[in-house]
């Protein structure tokens, strides 16, 4: 008893362990360049000449990795941490907010920035949005990133959808404070740059399906990281042909996020079994799990696999 309770205990360390590591992507570049333009904007609104671009607008499919990438660039930046203000007390520079299915208007929004600063959120929309700017202010915050803002865009009347444009349009559009955006979600919430304002005032950082043949050094770090390097597995030959790995993208439709998340699934499979070999037995039957598909279905056993269709696997991934 003893020694499965410490099995047990071993495993629970392995997967925390592992699921809290990041591995760099072909994103990480793009995202360090724009935090790299949004501090320097910063400094240029402080010496009085700073573009009005103040908002990134970083969209894509679900899972391709935009809020780990966005939110692992942020946490490295000192410009972004929190401080001691004159009072003594340690204050943020930026918050993250994920927002939920429940914020679908303008007030929602407000309310939640309000809470995430553990401030009152009583009064109408007018009152609550000026304390909101005030307290932007006041607490000196630099960045703002808004995740999952398609709940907030969802709307299917003009006016709920106008007032959100409005909202982030002040919001970057202030005299008086440098604060920048970072705006997050499905691909829907690029329509926010149909209007001229708020597209004078972002810039876009899409976030795509990664292609099996051009991506394929990509999918291969990720499962020598994941597997070898974090899991201490060895990988069957099996699992070293361009074929396998093309296979591996295409289970995930080339989504980097659910593509760790995939590997890390059939790794713990392998390490739970007391094996110390990946096989490809351990990808066929997780994504069995995942996909519920039959084996002829099945992307690892099928021998016209790219004729598959994923479309069930896909769903809440192109919205």
């Amino acid at each position: 008893m003893v020694d499965q309770i410490t099995t047990t205990v071993q495993l629970s360390a392995l997967r925390a362990g592992v699921r809290a590591k990041f591995i760099e992507g072909p994103m990480d570049t793009l995202v360090e360049r724009d935090l790299d333009y949004i501090i320097t904007n910063i400094e240029d609104f402080k010496n009085g000449a700073a573009s009005p671009r103040r908002g990134i607008i970083a969209y894509g499919p679900s899972g391709t990795g935009k809020t780990t990438a966005i939110r692992h660039a942020v946490a490295k930046r000192s410009e972004f941490q929190p401080h001691l203000n004159e009072h003594g007390e340690l204050v943020p520079r930026s918050i993250y907010l994920k927002l939920s299915s429940q914020c679908s208007s303008a007030i929602d929004v407000i309310r939640a920035l309000l809470r995430a600063m553990n401030l009152p959120t009583e009064g109408n929309k007018e009152e609550l949005e000026r304390e909101l700017k005030n307290q932007v202010r006041e607490r000196q915050i630099s960045l703002i990133h808004l995740d999952e803002l398609q709940h907030a865009v969802r709307s299917n009347t003009a006016k709920a959808f106008e007032a959100i444009q409005d909202l982030l349009k002040e919001m970057l559009d202030r005299d008086d404070w440098h604060l920048h955006m970072i705006l997050s979600g499905m691909p829907r919430i690029h329509n926010m740059r149909a209007d001229g304002q708020i597209h004078r005032r972002t810039f876009v950082l899409p976030f795509h399906h990664m292609d099996p043949e051009a991506d394929d050094k990509w999918v291969e770090k990720l499962l020598v990281e994941t597997a070898v390097n974090f899991c201490g597995l060895t990988l069957d030959n099996d699992l070293l042909t361009p074929e396998f790995r093309e296979r591996l993208c295409l289970s995930m439709n080339g989504a980097w996020g659910k593509l760790i998340e995939f590997i890390q699934g059939a790794s713990f499979r392998a390490v739970a079994h007391n094996r110390k070999v990946l096989k490809k037995t351990d990808f066929t039957r997780e994504f069995e799990r995942v996909s519920g598909f039959s084996d002829d279905e099945n992307i690892f056993l099928a021998k016209n696999f790219r004729d598959i269709d994923l479309s069930d696997l896909r769903f809440g991934m192109e919205d």
